[in-house]
């Protein structure tokens, strides 16, 4: 996917091969306009061009010295130089800047659309070894542990990924685990001798930690390493060497050998005793039961949190080992509530069907755990209610005014009666909101298209380029024709064509103005690219449609 600029001071050398030749047929999507070599400066700066098409020959900036600016700021763009004039000498120097081919005026169309072609191959070759491409990839490996880390850290948090979809993120960062793979977590807070390090030392620390659990467990384990959002080391071991039965009759097992399970208490005391005798610091390490990936991961993750909470608190250099059966919560906790992604994120995104999606799996939890009392419903309301009030304040927005005055009222929380009745409210206010932004959106965006009609109708005459277009609107062109289609349903060039076209049609009916007026009126200083266009477009020519008229 190619995109393309011609650049000619002949404004019906420009239009004519950017309207009437079939770039799409040949691999180009976007085809821009430029009249002067400072205007394709300008359309270079703003669009990812690929392939310019100049002449040499134009006033102010002459094609020669916009190869050269583009030689020098854009060097992956390819330039084929257009040009009436077969003087060796501006071939040469078509040739040191970069020039990807010389052609002659006139020339056809077949053969300019042969010629970029030949191009289109080209860069799509090129692409195929592209250095950047390449650089990403170092870039990739380079931080590929961290990549790995958020997405352990995603896992913890309750992130839910497809099978298919986790499956594909785990091959990427090059984790070999795979779902229903038996697993623990061991978790290890820093203390006495690392809590004062700046970033950099405390980073070595970390990475040093790292390198030495490696030598530590690699002989029966492996571990995957991410640091948590409380700042908590976190590992998951899994069994190195053969996988676990995949028969289908085969349930996974959900815990190792007692031998297995052993040594990894005994490698994770050993660590706590390595990183004290060699890093000179004190750390804690609580290590969970066993249990399946990667469905899991979440439960294990915050049973060690309890375990930090009620058994380690602020006493330092502890290890603690969290049985594989704990007893159920009182209480139970509402994880979906605070589990990625959030609430407030998902509105601050306008992404309505995700948001439907997590109130969905909250009100499930709700019910699944029989968390309906008054206390967990008072959770729920106030959870969501704030992510509202954030989401409505972040646009300049009472909450009144985006959930109406029903809704938003917190008198009598009248919506936390019964699970039923917040989720009711809940589905209320949401769609009183999505309807609300949408109102919204719209209204934006229908001034926009009006603010750009109204432009073309009183500039019809005058330069009504998308970029003249984009610049009075302060936006940028690809966005303005976005906008356009979208409440117009149609392109904005279609649109300043059928106007053009609708003009003419009432200078040739109601006036006695020549051909190549009318064009001039029309912003067409070519009067044969005119009638071409006027033809292409009415199936005649003016002059046959003048002709066709009633006396």
């Amino acid at each position: 996917m190619f995109q393309l600029l011609i650049v000619d001071d002949e404004a019906s050398v420009v239009d004519s091969l950017a309207d009437t030749l079939p770039w799409s047929d040949i691999g180009i999507t976007g085809v821009f306009k430029a009249y002067s070599g400072a205007e394709a400066l300008g359309m270079m700066r703003m669009n990812s061009i690929d392939i310019v098409i100049s002449d040499i020959q134009m006033p102010g900036m002459s094609g020669i010295e916009l190869l050269e600016r583009i030689r020098k700021s854009w060097r992956k763009t390819k330039c084929i130089v257009l040009s009436g004039f077969a003087e060796f000498s501006y071939a040469q120097q078509a040739i040191r800047h970069n020039s990807y081919d010389y052609l002659l005026k006139p020339i056809g169309d077949s053969e300019i659309l042969d010629k970029v072609q030949a191009v289109v191959r080209l860069l799509q070759e090129e692409r195929q070894e592209d250095r950047s491409y390449q650089q990403a990839m170092k870039a990739f490996r380079e931080n590929l542990p961290k990549i790995r880390g958020e997405l352990l850290n995603g896992l913890l948090q309750g992130k839910r990924y497809s099978e298919q979809r986790l499956a594909e993120e785990l091959e990427m960062v090059s984790v070999n685990v795979r779902k229903d793979d038996c697993f623990a977590l061991m978790l290890m807070r820093l203390e006495q001798g690392f809590a004062d390090m700046g970033f950099l030392s405390l980073s070595l620390m970390e990475y040093a930690i790292g390198n030495i659990a490696e030598e530590l467990f690699e002989d029966r384990f492996r571990l995957w390493m991410c640091k948590d959002v409380h700042g908590y080391l976190l590992f998951l071991v899994t069994l190195n060497g053969e996988r676990f039965p995949e028969e289908k009759d085969v349930p996974p097992l959900r815990s190792p050998a007692k031998e297995d399970a052993e040594l990894f208490q005994l490698a994770a005391s050993q660590l706590q005793n390595s990183v004290k005798q060699y890093l000179k610091g004190s750390v804690s390490v609580i290590v969970s039961g066993w249990g399946l990936f990667p469905q899991d991961a979440n439960g294990l993750y915050q049973s060690l949190l309890a375990s930090l909470r009620t058994m380690l608190g602020d006493q330092d250099d502890l290890f603690i080992s969290v049985p594989d059966e704990q007893e159920p919560l009182v209480v139970p906790s509402l994880q979906a509530l605070y589990e990625p992604p959030m609430l407030v994120h998902l509105l601050e995104s306008g992404d309505w069907q995700a948001i439907g999606v997590k109130l969905e799996h909250i009100f499930g939890e709700l019910h699944a755990k029989g968390a309906e009392s008054s206390e967990h419903l008072v959770e729920v309301f106030f959870f969501i209610y704030s992510a509202f009030s954030s989401f409505a304040h972040k646009n300049g927005r009472r909450v009144e005014e985006m959930l109406g005055p029903g809704l938003s009222d917190l008198r009598e929380l009248s919506a936390c009666r019964s699970a039923d009745a917040l989720r009711s409210w809940a589905s209320q206010a949401l769609d009183h909101m999505q309807r609300d932004m949408e109102r919204e959106t719209r209204s934006t965006r229908e001034t926009v298209v009006r603010k750009i009609q109204d432009f073309v109708r009183k500039h019809l005459g005058d330069d009504v380029s998308l970029l003249a277009i984009a610049d009075y609107m302060y936006m940028h062109p690809v966005h303005v024709s976005r906008i356009y289609k979208l409440v117009a349903g149609e392109n904005l060039s279609d649109y300043v064509l059928r106007l053009k076209m609708e003009k003419a049609v009432e200078l040739l009916t109601g006036s006695t103005l020549k051909n190549y007026e009318i064009a001039l009126r029309l912003g067409y200083q070519n009067p044969n690219y005119f009638i071409k266009v006027f033809k292409k477009y009415y199936s005649v020519t003016p002059q046959e449609y003048r002709l066709k008229l009633p006396d």
